[in-house]
């Protein structure tokens, strides 16, 4: 698939991503209604072939979650970043190659909120764990070097590789209650690329020789993997019109009262005196 294609695929998705929206608003619903916008940050860990140290980096991103119902959400997330990872023989421990890459995903999908199924509806959960399924695309263009154990090889840069391809991922999390507008947020994702090439490590040649004439390939796995680990803030856009089950009332009477205040109660400044004068 040429780079023409994979950015009409890419196009494509983002349309159709844009179409329960759209819909939404021309049939009158509140689109806002409970909406959460997270931004988030983190680390996230390469599996892929070969690669055995150093696998660590970072990554960056927004998620986007509306509640469905009582325990069902949709959402969709934009995260990238940079990854890394070095790959060693393991008689010796000399480094053979290593690469970086740059990265950024555009999945959607939804989470499942087991306590708010199984226990009841309540929007002042302190703790609110969730599971979550996204499909997606990922952009990555990823660059491999030689390493101090391809001594006589001319240069440092070995290959290079980048591309659009599908990806499915799925993990949980949970938010933390810290006010009716703010949560943290923690999520643990294991990533899957229909792709080979996100270290550009996808064949290797057993000499020098082979690989400058590009014959006798050795195929690797076919598939890589990594694992984003994200800490976040949740703000609420707008609250959902789904209500609290009645046993939790008292509860969220309790959590929310110093937070609002009740519309009946006189302001300070116009306390009256004993003689009926207002005191401003």
């Amino acid at each position: 698939m040429n780079i023409g294609q994979k950015t009409v695929l890419l196009i494509l998705a983002l349309i159709l991503s844009s179409i329960p929206l759209t819909a939404q608003r021309r049939s009158g619903i509140n689109i806002l209604e409970g909406l959460t916008i997270t931004p988030r940050g983190g680390y996230n860990m390469f599996f892929g072939d070969l690669v055995d140290e150093s696998r660590g980096s970072y990554s960056f991103g927004v998620l986007a979650d509306r509640e469905m119902n009582e325990f069902l959400s949709v959402r969709t997330q934009l995260i990238g970043g940079k990854m890394q990872g070095k790959q060693v023989y393991p008689s010796s421990g000399l480094m053979y190659a290593e690469f970086d890459n740059v990265y950024a995903e555009f999945s959607v999908g939804g989470a499942y909120r087991p306590l708010n199924h199984l226990l009841g509806y309540f929007k002042e959960r302190t703790f609110q764990p969730y599971a979550h399924l996204n499909t997606g695309i990922v952009y990555f263009s990823a660059t491999e070097y030689w390493g101090p154990a391809s001594q006589g090889t001319p240069g440092n840069e070995w290959r290079t590789a980048s591309g659009i391809a599908p990806m499915v991922s799925m993990g949980g999390g949970a938010t933390i209650w810290i006010n009716p507008v703010l949560s943290l947020n923690v999520e643990l994702d294991g990533t899957l690329p229909f792709s080979d090439q996100i270290d550009a490590h996808d064949v290797w040649y057993n000499t020098y020789e082979d690989w400058e004439n590009r014959v006798n390939p050795n195929s690797t796995k076919p598939h890589d993997f990594y694992y984003t680990f994200t800490l976040g803030i949740t703000f609420i856009i707008q609250d959902s019109k789904f209500s609290n089950d009645p046993k939790f009332n008292r509860r969220s009477y309790i959590k929310t009262r110093s937070y609002y205040q009740s519309k009946s109660k006189r302001s300070p400044a116009r306390k009256r005196n004993k003689k009926g004068f207002l005191f401003f």
